[in-house]
């Protein structure tokens, strides 16, 4: 197949991000490859203060903006007092209908596959019915816990900290489809793993201050009113560890997934089924569903 028919070919695609956008950059960047089978379509954000509109107009794609503070009527962080009804950015009706706004935005560029670069929102199974989504996750989604459920699940810097305090080593990023449940959807890739690298004299017993547990160290993060805790060492180590995992992980596994899936999408292999399913080569799919690809560009590499 020529050049220009490959690109003619490509699956349309969006990245819905919230803050700097270095996910969604890695994503432009790797769609200027000619064999790349995505092309985004455009780039959504739900926050006016992020940087999504330098981004597209660096790398000349269309920017659009759902402001989710302004369609429920909060003020944005550090903009006014919190107030007590920031509570409805979580109401599961007001959410369908801002995910409403933006399937709108979606549909108008004609996007079939999203990409969640940094997006600080879960999204509502509405728009996971409607599109093939795509996430990176900064933990490895592959360890479950005594329960049977994902173990390193959570935002930001928060599965680097569940990791340093089970005693693991290493840490992963995940690229995995996304489903109506939170970091639950079938996993793409994981990526290779960067140590975690306690200080001398620390260990998972001791790095966090006496009498607190993880859930009191996200709460003070959260609002700002423990100083101690928000600034503790797991607070400082994790966000460096996953600043390390971003670079190593994130960009370099995120564009390879979303390149794979848009592929896949492409030949006919892969697609919605009923309801909420994906289906691939007509069955539900599984777990690291482009383990065999990986496994041969490892071996290429070898060879």
């Amino acid at each position: 197949m020529r050049a220009e028919e490959t690109r003619r070919d490509r699956i349309p695609a969006a990245i819905l991000m919230s803050g700097t956008g270095s996910n969604a950059r890695k994503l432009l960047e790797y769609a200027r490859r000619s064999e790349c089978a995505y092309r985004v379509r455009v780039i959504i954000s739900d926050n006016p203060d992020s940087n999504y509109r330098r981004i597209a107009e660096d790398l000349g794609v269309p920017a659009e903006l759902n402001d989710i503070y302004a369609f429920f009527g909060v003020p944005r962080p550090g903009q006014g007092p919190e107030p007590a009804d920031r509570t409805k950015l979580k109401d599961p009706e007001g959410r369908e209908s801002f995910d409403r706004r933006t399937r709108e935005i979606l549909d108008r560029y004609g996007v079939r596959l999203v990409a969640l670069a940094g997006y600080d929102w879960v999204i509502t199974p509405f728009l996971c019915r409607n599109y093939i989504v795509v996430n990176v996750h900064p933990g490895d989604l592959r360890v479950r816990d005594s329960r049977g459920c994902r173990r390193y699940i959570g935002l930001g810097w928060v599965p680097t900290a569940k990791a340093i305090l089970a005693g693991e080593r290493w840490v992963h990023s995940t690229t995995h489809l996304v489903t109506a449940e939170l970091d639950g959807g079938p996993i793409a890739r994981v990526s290779q793993g960067v140590p975690i690298g306690l200080p001398a004299g620390v260990t998972p017993e001791n790095i966090l201050p006496e009498g607190a547990q993880l859930g009191d160290v996200i709460r003070a993060v959260r609002s700002g009113e423990d100083p101690d805790l928000e600034s503790s060492l797991l607070v400082a180590h994790a966000k460096q560890v996953q600043e390390r995992l971003k670079r190593l992980g994130d960009w370099v596994e995120f564009p390879r997934t979303l390149d794979r899936v848009a592929a896949l999408m492409r030949s006919g292999r892969l697609g919605r089924g009923a309801g909420d399913g994906i289906l691939l080569d007509g069955a539900p799919v599984e777990d690291l569903f482009l383990r065999d690809e990986t496994a041969a560009e490892e071996q290429g590499e070898e060879q």
